[in-house]
């Protein structure tokens, strides 16, 4: 069973600025998807599965959210932007999962939008 298979809660491809703590080190990186329980993100040097952080990071114009978590895969092939880890939210506050759901929501409705749109005029002349 696929990781995309075990996920509960839809997710958005979303890049944004992801700063972490980890063993003291101070590190910045950026996401390129999220859910209510979790998200990518891209890194060069990811952690070990099952080593925890300390995650800080803004949704649109929000004041930061801070989380802890957890890497539950990392992927060290491919493209650059395929390269980082995945990690599970630990305990996140419903404030935290309600403003990501928002975001996922309205990625949602903008792709759903963008999807009909595309649609629209493309049929064969002749």
């Amino acid at each position: 069973m696929g990781a995309s298979e075990r996920r509960e809660n839809q997710r958005a491809f979303i890049k944004f600025e992801i700063n972490y703590i980890q063993e003291g080190d101070f590190l910045i990186s950026h996401s390129k998807d999220i859910s209510a329980d979790g998200m990518f993100i891209n890194t060069d040097t990811p952690l070990t599965i099952n080593e925890r952080l300390t995650l800080t990071f803004s949704l649109g114009n929000s004041d930061p959210f801070t989380v802890d978590a957890r890497v539950i895969w990392i992927n060290q092939n491919g493209d650059q932007r395929d390269k980082g880890m995945g990690v599970q939210f630990v305990r996140p506050t419903k404030k935290l999962q309600n403003a990501i759901l928002s975001v996922v929501n309205k990625v949602a409705v903008i792709e759903k939008e963008n999807k009909k749109s595309s649609g629209k005029g493309g049929g064969k002349s002749r």
